[in-house]
């Protein structure tokens, strides 16, 4: 394959499946911000992991999928992660500092991550695994020992943002790092191929029930959402690998099953569409939760309007449809894209996942 045919394996077409469980995992975020019950409901943690996964399939597409670029061919790659990573940071940090809405705001958490995977993108697939595999078994516990042991007051002020996004934050990447690699792994899988969509559904559905089984049968172990155990990180992520395999499958589907992924694909377009700009969506679902906070009657005791997940997600896919049908790219994605070619100093961008 000449260099010229690798890079084009840099660009692919959206895939509808990753955009669907991207859309969904939204959607369960904002469920997770908005509907506030008794007790654990099926999309808390649930959705940002999925969320995180599917950042790794696109940090994997980015970097040619299945089909990496050689060596020589891989530094505007490695730079545009960089560039995406720093905004997402900056981002996140100034929601949090200036727009305090009532979540824990994970941009910049994945925006840190980013940074972190960029030694790691081009690393051979059993590598991926096993990285994968140890972070899975041992970050759990090295998380555990140092948040219990350092006390977070104690740290100093220019290395405490690090030690958030590191160990002490809502979703620390020294264990999250392993749904990340996990997406990585399954983009240069090749989800385009039918047996990777299958084989991903499969085994994360054996994941799911291996780590949520176990607290069944040990005593003393949980898998709790944001429990950040082992058993949480196999459990939820095999959940969030079973959807993106499930989802990926209506790219591929042939024969019998194409007449029913055409229905799946209608039915769920909004999702996918909404997927495809979940950086502005996200960020405007912040912008109207801290509006309804800051403009009730006691901001400090956040209670949530009844109305608010609903009216979040209708006007979410409503928008979403109508924006990508006669617009197309979200607006913060555009203009990530627009800062990546300018840093890049290309006339054109390559049309990526975001």
């Amino acid at each position: 394959m000449t260099g010229e045919g690798r890079r084009a394996t840099v660009v692919p077409p959206r895939l509808f499946g990753l955009d669907a469980a991207r859309g969904t995992a939204l959607l369960g975020m904002f469920a997770a911000h908005t509907l506030l019950g008794r007790g654990e409901q099926v999309f808390d943690g649930r959705s940002a992991i999925l969320f995180a996964t599917v950042a790794g399939v696109s940090l994997g597409l980015i970097s040619g999928g299945a089909h990496p670029p050689l060596p020589g061919e891989r530094s505007a790659i490695r730079l545009t992660v960089l560039i995406r990573g720093g905004v997402l940071m900056l981002l996140g940090l100034a929601m949090t500092t200036f727009l305090r809405p009532p979540i824990a705001v994970i941009l910049d958490y994945y925006g840190f991550a980013f940074l972190l995977l960029i030694p790691m993108l081009f690393l051979a697939g059993r590598v991926l695994g096993l990285l994968a595999a140890a972070i899975t078994v041992l970050a759990p516990p090295i998380v555990a020992a140092v948040t219990a042991g350092i006390p977070y007051a104690t740290i100093a002020e220019p290395v405490q943002v690090f030690a958030r996004w590191l160990f002490y934050g809502e979703y620390p990447m020294v264990t999250w790092l392993a749904f990340l690699l996990a997406g990585l792994l399954l983009a240069r899988a090749d989800l385009r191929d039918r047996l990777t969509a299958a084989m991903a559904l499969v085994f994360g559905a054996l994941a799911a029930v291996l780590g949520y089984g176990s607290t069944l049968v040990i005593p003393g172990i949980t898998a709790d959402a944001h429990s950040g155990t082992t058993a949480e990180v196999v459990g939820s992520g095999g959940v969030a690998v079973a959807i993106i395999g499930g989802l990926s499958l209506l790219d591929s589907a042939t024969g019998r099953g194409e007449p029913v992924a055409r229905v799946l694909r209608f039915v769920l377009a909004p999702v996918a569409a909404a997927g495809a700009m979940a950086l502005t969506l996200y960020t405007a679902h912040a912008v109207v939760l801290a509006i309804v906070r800051w403009t009730s009657p006691d901001p400090d005791r956040w209670q949530v309007p009844g109305w608010t997940f609903l009216a979040l997600a209708l006007a979410t896919l409503v928008v979403a449809t109508l924006w990508r049908r006669f617009i197309g790219t979200g607006p913060l994605e555009a203009g990530l894209r627009a800062l990546t070619r300018l840093a890049l100093r290309t006339p054109g961008e390559p049309r990526v996942a975001p």
